[in-house]
């Protein structure tokens, strides 16, 4: 599942990726916390999810202010384990990036990358801009995640190679 964030209108779209490959625009089924054992899962626990959010606020204003609101966010990017280390992450992560590239408005796209993640966002190229961690006071344990940012190379800038010398005998490159 893929879930991103348009800063431009305020809207998040869900895409679904089948085990049989098939996409879908429809969100996830609602459930309640209870039902999925909130009370005794750790990671469903009322006092970490406010920490989560409260540092991926500070994360999000510390190093993306600069794309706002002209980015994409990628917020969600979930496999089910039986169907992880088959490059569904990577396609759902290919079609956003394409949807950037296409959108002359949109200046880039931005993740907060867990340890997992980290390696997937580095091979597809997106550059780190920080590393921010999430720790409920009094705990030891915390979570390590990396700011991440992806750049498109426009499909509308070519390089012009000029065969005429400059002042050092170098031939001029001008960006059209």
């Amino acid at each position: 599942m893929l879930t991103l964030t348009d800063y431009r209108n305020h809207t998040s779209g869900f895409i679904t990726l089948a085990p049989t490959s098939t996409l879908t625009n429809t969100p996830p089924a609602s459930t309640t916390i209870d039902t999925l054992g909130g009370k005794t899962r750790r990671d469903a626990n009322p006092t970490r999810l406010t920490q989560f959010r409260h540092s991926q606020q500070a994360a999000h204003a510390a190093f993306f202010a600069t794309l706002d609101p002209d980015q994409l966010h990628l917020q969600i990017l979930a496999t089910l384990p039986p169907f992880q280390r088959r490059g569904h992450a990577t396609s759902l992560c290919e079609w956003a990036m394409e949807r950037v590239r296409r959108d002359a408005a949109l200046q880039g796209m931005s993740v907060m990358a867990s340890p997992m993640g980290y390696r997937l966002y580095t091979r597809l190229r997106f550059e780190e801009r920080g590393m921010f961690y999430v720790q409920v006071p009094g705990e030891d344990e915390r979570l390590v995640l990396r700011a991440m940012v992806y750049k498109p190379a426009r499909a509308d800038v070519k390089v012009v190679v000029e065969k005429v010398p400059d002042l050092e005998g170098g031939i001029r490159c001008l960006l059209v």
